[in-house]
């Protein structure tokens, strides 16, 4: 996209009426209708549902010469820099009376967070929909391509496993049952983009969502009744900094797992899974096993890898809360800090995850000293990484713990720290 493209914006009902009759023009075919324009079906989709007011001039006349119509009024034109000056001439007072006069300061370092929604999920994910709307979901894909077998080549899968996705179920001829039919979620994003595109508002993503009764991997415990979108809760965040420090994600045969001697801990973990809706878990006694589709909707979602030598704190991160990063660093040292007379130690095989850490601690104004390094014969590279807190009264006061014996800990220390500063203060004052 050129920066000085010029790009021109008529009547937002025009522009429907005109790509729509373009549209028509290919037998409502967006693929052949895109093509013929050279770009996207996407980028078509959004100028057909005026999504995008700012048209590219050379699209808008190629349309307007192949329908053989007048030209609509013109309402501007101009290049693509000169859009986004008019834009932020309007948005900076905005943008200062919301977030003060370092808004953009403050733009960078956080976001407004919308939610986890099934648009955000790895596309490798199934889900399972509500049958009368499967149905007409699946209806009106065929509908759109005139036939079931064009709908099939489109998506390019073979008629009979179109079928299945229709009717929701599946038979098993070597154990001779019927089993139930999830979809794939990458076909389904094409399926609701292709319907989009054909003006059907009531399939996209976000009504879809609606009507989705449970959602796994290829296989495996299913998450039912899910919720969306998933709020950047406490509790999210501390799942997420769980999975970062002492969980394990899963493998391909292999649920996720939490490990811990804390009862306190196993107990919250459980109840923070509930925020993606009925989660199945397995319950030992160290441990929680559950479906490994949870571990990859947050790891996608923030971009990182839980793997012990690959995680760390990735750019989202950055961008949570302090509200929440404080949960999150609770959650962290609940499984891999110690607490001393003088510090808290946060510990890892991995120095950027703690370097990420120490980052973070910045953001809530809690000192640290520089991360450093000890030999360990237990540890799988011979040596382990650790972070000292030194502000232990600041830390308990944002922080603290749900390790019932830590935060035990951390108050007799903190309550010995406040008596000898005390002390020193009476002694000032005598002398």
């Amino acid at each position: 996209m050129e920066k000085n493209e010029i790009r021109v914006m008529i009547d937002e009902n025009k522009q429907k009426e005109i790509f729509r009759n373009f549209i028509k023009k290919f037998d409502n075919d967006f693929l052949l209708a895109s093509q013929y324009l050279g770009i996207s079906t996407s980028s078509l989709s959004k100028y057909t549902r005026a999504v995008v007011h700012y048209l590219p001039k050379n699209i808008f006349n190629k349309i307007i010469n192949y329908l053989r119509i007048q030209q609509p009024e013109i309402i501007f034109s101009g290049s693509l820099n000169e859009i986004r000056l008019i834009f932020m001439r309007k948005a900076h007072p905005i943008l200062a009376q919301r977030y003060g006069t370092n808004w953009a300061k403050q733009l960078t370092n956080k976001r407004d967070f919308k939610g986890i929604h099934l648009l955000d999920f790895p596309d490798y994910l199934f889900v399972y929909i509500e049958d009368n709307f499967r149905k007409e979901f699946f209806g009106a894909l065929y509908n759109l391509f005139g036939s079931i077998d064009r709908a099939a080549k489109y998506l390019e899968v073979s008629v009979s496993r179109l079928s299945c996705w229709y009717s929701g179920k599946q038979r098993d001829y070597v154990r001779d049952i019927w089993g139930l039919q999830f979809i794939p979620l990458i076909k389904l994003k094409r399926i609701s983009q292709a319907l989009l595109e054909d003006n059907r508002e009531e399939f996209s993503m976000c009504e879809i969502e609606k009507k989705v009764i449970m959602y796994r991997m290829r296989a495996g415990n299913p998450i039912r009744n899910p919720i969306f979108g998933i709020k950047e809760s406490p509790q999210l965040v501390r799942l997420l900094f769980h999975l970062i420090g002492d969980g394990y994600s899963g493998g391909k045969s292999d649920n996720a797992n939490y490990k811990n001697t804390c009862e306190e801990l196993l107990n919250e973990f459980r109840d923070d899974l509930k925020i993606f809706g009925d989660v199945p878990i397995y319950r030992q006694s160290l441990s929680i096993k559950f479906p490994r589709v949870i571990a990859e909707v947050i790891e996608h979602f923030y971009e990182i890898n839980t793997r012990t030598f690959k995680s760390r704190i990735s750019n989202k991160i950055f961008q949570i809360s302090n509200k929440n990063l404080c949960q999150g660093i609770k959650a962290y040292s609940d499984d891999e800090g110690s607490v001393y007379s003088n510090s808290i130690r946060l510990s890892s095989a991995n120095l950027n995850l703690l370097e990420g850490i120490k980052i973070l601690l910045g953001y809530l104004k809690i000192k640290a000293n520089e991360v450093k390094w000890q030999i360990s014969p237990n540890a799988s590279l011979g040596k382990i990484y650790y972070l000292d807190i030194r502000d232990i009264k600041k830390y308990k006061q944002c922080i603290g713990f749900t390790h019932p014996k830590k935060q035990r800990l951390l108050e007799e220390y903190v309550k010995e720290l406040k008596f000898r500063d005390k002390k020193r203060l009476l002694k000032s004052q005598i002398f």
